[in-house]
């Protein structure tokens, strides 16, 4: 009970602001106009003192429906409501409002006020209560207590202390995922401390001296000190009204609407998945893309009603939808909220987030529907597998910390469940502490290894294929660790073969045709030439005419073949027929070996040799002679000294 919140609810001049006065000896409103107007404009709190010495914050809340936004910041966060209805008036239209609003937002618990019963008597007050039973039949307040008082004379005020503490007694604050979250309904500068952020911890915890993140910009934030009801504190946990001196931001920058969290734990979002419950005294069905505002925590933001599983939403009904908005909200999955009209600023019904980072989806989409039915109100490991079998792209592939913000779990459970799920197969976890659906893991493995069989149609004659190809071509990239655990499986599996930095299909193999075959034997005087040959895959095929190795028995036509002449090239080189020494610099194998002979013996006989000298002892031109010097003097054959080689001395 000692972070438990109250707040109150009525129509504009119920006297709820009176009714605070009197149960807490402070008047909530705040501000000079609000006074001189006798109308809460903005949220007012004070403290009640309970019987055992602790202190509840009120809430007070505006009636006005101009200021609806407003009291909506106030509800969210409450856990008993002062439910306010001025016995002179009775129901009023703010009212009607004002219920749907605190029954959309959660409120689970209130206590039905009667004010101003000084000023009617007996026989209306009783019409008044029956109007107002009949009003909450069916809701929370359903089974409410109905207690009459009068802020000016007293009566019944004890006896409402009575009975708001008799009712805390038996609340308690709901479980939470564990992330601090505090909505900022209120942001001033004090003299001596720089900017202050108040507002009531929606979920976790925070300390003094820790990080926060100022949301949705992303701003981040240290925590300098702390108070709650003017006392300094050292911790603000779930529940309780705090005012928060920060570092690292003007006042300028904060509004209402903004909201403080555990840094790294929420992203904006303009579009969210959520199921939509419409008023039942609206007079129009909720149609597709409506302007509305949403409210939600202390925000309000305008937007568009996408009406996903059916035409329109009817009075009284619950359907999903995507709204889409023009500025970015943070939330939680099952969050409430509230939409209001664009224009007649009326409330036209609440729902809770389903999807809060959702892709754009079209109406009617039956896979869509049948994934938002499964994740609402669905348990941990329902939750967690749903989320991951939906994601899409490189989302597939999610760490922890993609999961907690995906949904909102606490880390404990979200763990526990992960490992859970691991054991039954339904996802995959590597080394680098991400998880891959079971079934995206399967469709990636079945894709790689299409890719592989189209790669190898079009280099039919590449025997092997560097391992990094087909990654380039995958409908999404995976992660270094997911992309070598789907080489590693199919290895494992047969389906492919995976040597070093190369991989083929375990199928695969390379056909030569006759033509493809009488070249690769024509390469083979390359072997013998001399001079020595030297040349590129582009000037291979000159290299072929110039040295009279197009002949008819060949059936190669210079031009035409040309690409046919250098695929083959490329064959000869995977087939360690062909070796380059050099920057695109190829040799035939037999041909570089004479040569590394030719020059051990040069050396063995001379001493020494420089490029111009080997040169002219293979023919061959000045740079050639010097690469194959270099490559030589690399593989240790030689020592270079001063410009020129000699034997490497042997171990």
């Amino acid at each position: 009970m000692s972070h438990l919140t109250i707040g109150t609810a009525g129509h504009v001049d119920h006297g709820k602001s009176a009714l605070v006065e009197a149960l807490t000896g402070v008047h909530p409103d705040r501000l000079k106009e609000e006074r001189d107007r006798g109308m809460t404009i903005d949220l007012g709190f004070a403290f009640m003192s309970l019987s055992d010495g602790r202190e509840v914050p009120i809430v007070d809340v505006p009636g006005h429906e101009r200021f609806l936004k407003t009291m909506v910041a106030g509800v969210s966060g409450i856990h008993l409501v002062l439910f306010v209805v001025a016995a002179d008036e009775g129901v009023m239209p703010q009212t009607v409002e004002h219920l749907g609003t605190v029954r959309y937002m959660g409120v689970g618990a209130g206590i039905v006020v009667l004010t101003k019963c000084d000023l009617v008597d007996e026989e209306w007050l009783m019409l008044v209560e029956d109007d107002v039973k009949s009003l909450v039949n069916g809701s929370f307040l359903e089974d409410a207590p109905v207690v009459r008082v009068s802020s000016v004379s007293g009566q019944g005020i004890d006896r409402l202390k009575e009975i708001i503490e008799d009712r805390l007694a038996g609340l308690a604050v709901a479980e939470d995922a564990g992330y601090f979250r505090m909505p900022v309904d209120r942001v001033f500068s004090m003299k001596g401390f720089g900017t202050v952020i108040a507002g009531t911890v929606l979920s976790g915890s925070l300390s003094r001296d820790s990080d926060a993140e100022l949301l949705p910009a992303g701003t981040p934030l240290r925590i300098r000190g702390m108070q709650t009801h003017n006392d300094t504190v050292d911790r603000a946990v779930k529940g309780q009204r705090v005012a928060l001196n920060v570092s690292n931001v003007k006042t300028a920058d904060i509004q209402r609407g903004d909201e403080l969290s555990e840094p790294g734990y929420l992203l904006p979002t303009s579009m969210t998945d959520a199921t939509l419950h419409c008023l039942e005294s609206m007079e129009e069905p909720l149609k597709n893309r409506q302007r509305i505002r949403l409210h939600k925590g202390t925000s309000e933001t305008i937007g568009r009603l996408i009406v996903l599983d059916r035409d329109e939403l009817t009075p009284g009904e619950t359907g999903y939808v995507q709204l889409r908005l023009e500025k970015p909200i943070v939330a939680e999955r099952n969050e409430r909220f509230i939409i209001r009209g664009f224009s007649s600023m009326r409330l036209l019904g609440g729902g809770r987030f389903v999807e809060v980072y959702p892709r754009k989806n079209r109406r009617f989409r039956q896979p869509v529907l049948d994934y938002l039915e499964a994740v609402t109100g669905a348990e941990p490991d329902v939750l967690i597998e749903r989320v991951m079998h939906h994601a899409h792209g490189a989302q597939r592939q999610k760490s922890i910390q993609d999961l907690v913000r995906s949904t909102n779990l606490n880390a404990e459970v979200l763990k526990q469940g992960l490992t859970r799920l691991v054991e039954k197969g339904e996802l995959i976890r590597f080394p680098d502490h991400r998880f891959l659906h079971r079934e995206g893991y399967t469709g990636l493995k079945d894709e790689l290894v299409n890719l592989l069989k189209k790669m190898h149609r079009v280099q039919r004659l590449k025997d092997m294929l560097p391992k990094e190809a087909p990654r380039q071509q995958l409908s999404w990239e995976p992660a270094d660790a997911v992309y070598d655990g789907l080489l590693n499986d199919l290895d494992a599996e047969g389906r492919i073969v995976l040597t070093g930095r190369s991989v083929r299909l375990a199928t695969h193999t390379v056909e030569l045709n006759d033509r493809e075959k009488r070249i690769l034997e024509s390469f083979e005087e390359l072997g013998d030439a001399e001079p020595p040959a030297v040349f590129t895959m582009n000037d291979l095929p000159q290299v072929m005419e110039d040295r009279s190795m197009i002949t008819e028995d060949l059936q190669v036509d210079l031009k035409a073949d040309a690409d046919m002449i250098r695929n083959m090239a490329g064959y000869a080189m995977d087939q360690a027929v062909f070796a380059e020494f050099a920057d695109r610099q190829i040799m035939h194998h037999r041909a570089l070996e004479s040569v590394r002979k030719r020059l051990v013996a040069y050396l063995e006989s001379h001493g020494t040799v420089r490029a111009s000298e080997f040169r002219s002892h293979l023919g061959i031109s000045r740079a050639h002679a010097t690469a194959l010097l270099d490559y030589f003097c690399d593989l240790g054959v030689t020592n270079r000294e001063s410009g020129t080689h000699r034997l490497a001395e042997e171990d």
